[in-house]
Formats: C-alpha cells, structure tokens, sequence
C-alpha cells in the first residue's frame, strides 16, 4: 500500500470521526495524513526499517493502524467507523467544492449521507438555507456530481489495448528506459479494468515523468513527484506510473498486478516462513535482509510455491 492510499484512509477517518464531533482526534489523523502524503520515501520501506515512529504525528495509537494498513491492506478500525457513521465520505469527497466542514453541515442539518440524496436535496434547494452554501454553490455542487455520472468507472479492455500500446511504446523508446510493464487488472486479463498501472526500470525517473506526464491525451496531471505520477487522460481513464529500481522491480511488478487477495495470500506465507513481502522486496523478518525482488518468479520460488501467471491471480 503506497504513501497516497495510507493517506486517504488516514482523511477519511478524520472526516467520519469529525462528523461523529470527536475532539481532537481529527486532527491528530490528518497530521499523521500530511506526514504520510509529503514523505519522499514510501511509508512502507520506513516500516520496514523499523522508522514508522519516527516521523511526526505517528505515535503509537495512528501508528498500530498503519501497521495493520500495511501487513493486510485493510483496516477493520476504518470498516467499523464506516460502518457505524453510516456516510459514505470517500465519495461525497469526490464532488468538487465539498470538503469535510461541508459534509458535516450537510449531515447536521439536513441529514444527507451519500451522493444520492445530496442530490436530492439540490433540487429541492435545501442547501440554500445553510449557512455558507447559497445558490451558486448549490449550482456547482450539482454540476460536480453531474461530472461524477458522466465518468466511466470500468473501461473495456478493448478500449484500454490501443490507449496501452500507444503510451508503452512512447515510453520504451526513452533511452534511460529498460522495461516497461502495464501491471493491475490489465495485467490479469480481466475484461474491464478501473485504472491503469504503469512500472518502469529506469535510471533517470525525471525523464521518465515529463513523457509521462506530457503523453498525448492527457487532460490533467493529478500528481507528480520524482519516482511516481497520476495522470488522467481525455476519456477519463486514470493512469498511475511508477519508476522502480531494477533490484526492486519483480517485487514491485508483483505487488501492483494484485489481486488484492493474491497479495495477503503471499504475505501470510511470506510470515509464515519468517519473511516480510511488501512492493520493494522479500526480505528476512529478523535481520530485515533482502532475499529476493527482482522478478516475480524469485520471489514465488523462496516461498516455496509455483509461479503462477498473472492471468491465474485472480
């Protein structure tokens, strides 16, 4: 799980804990959200380094989460609070102008949980009573969900094939540039894919993300940092790139094709034979010393088991 998904749980939590009116537990989840969202180095590989409680706003109670965020990639504290505040944040959080001070209005005034009924309320003009909304936010409010419905959530595999030769073949031709692999749901096959997955091996990452993030089609550069970038393209497809080192890439490779499932699969078996598995490499769980990461079929041969081609991960 990268630094920006650690990140978001961390939000959320903070939004829904806002809503319930817990004090200053909010902003003690956020702090450790902005931590965790600027570190220049993956969140991950400080774990492993045993550097988790070392950065700010970490202590022991956010710490033990991220802790559980990172050996299973879930969370049953976030679930539960979920569960129990009943609003769905994360995607009310997508409407463009509503931020957590406004979902929480939302919610005390007017008892609005998830997208649909906001909506509702939009064209009964009940925001227009709140204070802090008006007219023209409730416009731009309705607007941005309107935008929401008009985004595709799954693309066809056969609509995604040309956008991928197109960008692959940009990217291999970039001299620094030794492997490119399209990794996630595209990678397993699968008939419709979200998003798209991009890794790379390269020795100069700064190359690497001015192509990227100047490839045909793009319509909006969602993040950019030295060794990873979001992009959207025209069509509303979102694209994640990530440049790896070569000693890294079969761990990472790995890691970013999934399933999900797949990847808890393999690190409870990684434990279970006094390893860690994590996107950066298998290494020892004692001495923390590296045992195998540069391609995917070294990683299954030291846990024992056959390799199994992405299309099977399902």
């Amino acid at each position: 799980m990268d630094n920006q998904r650690v990140a978001k749980v961390l939000y959320v939590i903070a939004d829904l804990l806002d809503v319930q009116g817990v004090a200053w537990k909010p902003q003690a989840y956020r702090k450790a959200a902005r931590t965790v969202e600027g570190l220049s180095e993956d969140i991950s590989l400080l774990y492993q380094k045993g550097k988790l409680y070392e950065l700010e706003g970490i202590g022991e109670h956010i710490g033990k989460k991220i802790e559980e965020l990172l050996n299973t990639g879930k969370l049953k504290y976030y679930e539960q609070l979920k569960k129990k505040v009943g609003i769905d944040v994360e995607k009310l959080n997508e409407i463009p102008n509503l931020g957590p001070k406004r979902i929480k209005m939302l919610y005390e005034k007017l008892k609005i949980r998830n997208v649909k009924e906001l909506e509702q309320a939009i064209k009964k003009k009940k925001l227009q009573q709140l204070p802090g909304f008006g007219e023209e936010i409730e416009k731009n409010l309705g607007q941005g969900i309107q935008l929401i419905k008009m985004k595709p959530q799954r693309f066809s595999r056969e609509e995604v094939v040309p956008i991928v030769r197109k960008m692959v073949a940009i990217l291999k031709a970039l001299p620094s540039v030794e492997r490119v692999d399209v990794a996630g749901s595209f990678r397993r096959k699968k008939e419709t894919v979200g998003d798209l997955d991009i890794l790379v091996m390269s020795h100069q990452p700064a190359v690497v993300m001015k192509a990227f993030t100047s490839l045909p089609g793009v319509v909006k550069v969602l993040a950019q940092g030295p060794t990873k970038s979001s992009i959207r393209l025209d069509n509303g497809l979102q694209v994640d790139l990530r440049v790896v080192e070569k000693k890294e890439y079969g761990a990472a490779l790995l890691y970013f094709t999934g399933s999900k499932d797949h990847n808890v699969y393999l690190r409870k078996i990684a434990l279970q034979k006094g390893f860690t598995l994590n996107e950066y490499a298998l290494t020892s769980l004692k001495d923390k010393r590296w045992i195998a990461g540069r391609t995917e079929k070294e990683i299954y041969q030291k846990l024992g088991l056959r390799y199994l081609p992405p299309k099977k991960r399902n």
